[in-house]
């Protein structure tokens, strides 16, 4: 592939763009069998407050919007509440909201865009990734298992029963 993905801070005036990535996204886990997204979620106010606090960003493929992540340097409460699952105390990243547009599904873009997750968080000199997806989410459990993260088992969240 000569595609160039990468990433980029996103602004207000992304808003609608990274909404209908996601709306599109929540779409299709319907369509593959699973509901890891409520309706409406991730709304207009949880992006514009990813922005605000400067952890949302576009993912692009030559220059074209292909989807929407946060990458959350300052930490997750709830992450850092179950030392059971992770007991480091080492700086690290979360990844939440990952998403793709259909048009860039089946493409092969998913592997190079954690690799750029990546390779962005060590360039800030951070070497530990957390993330979590839900139980019935293959695509992204198997992006996971690919890309080297391991998984540390099943928990409750405040937002439901994911792997983490």
């Amino acid at each position: 592939m000569h595609t160039s993905i990468e990433l980029k801070q996103a602004s207000a005036n992304d808003i609608q763009a990274i909404l209908d990535i996601c709306d599109d996204a929540r779409r299709f886990q319907r369509e593959i069998g699973f509901r890891q997204w409520a309706d409406g979620y991730p709304s207009e106010e949880v992006i514009a407050a990813d922005i605000a606090a400067s952890k949302g960003f576009l993912i692009t493929a030559d220059s074209n919007i292909i989807g929407y992540c946060v990458i959350d340097l300052s930490g997750d409460k709830e992450y850092d509440s179950r030392k059971d699952i992770w007991a480091d105390e080492e700086p690290y990243a979360a990844i939440h909201r990952l998403a793709l547009a259909r048009n860039a599904r089946g493409k092969g873009y998913s592997k190079p865009i954690i690799e750029n997750i990546l390779k962005y968080v060590a360039g800030l000199g951070i070497m530990m990734v957390k993330v979590d997806t839900g139980t019935a989410n293959q695509p992204m459990q198997r992006l996971l298992a690919s890309t080297g993260f391991i998984c540390r088992g099943k928990y409750t969240f405040t937002w439901g029963e994911r792997l983490a």
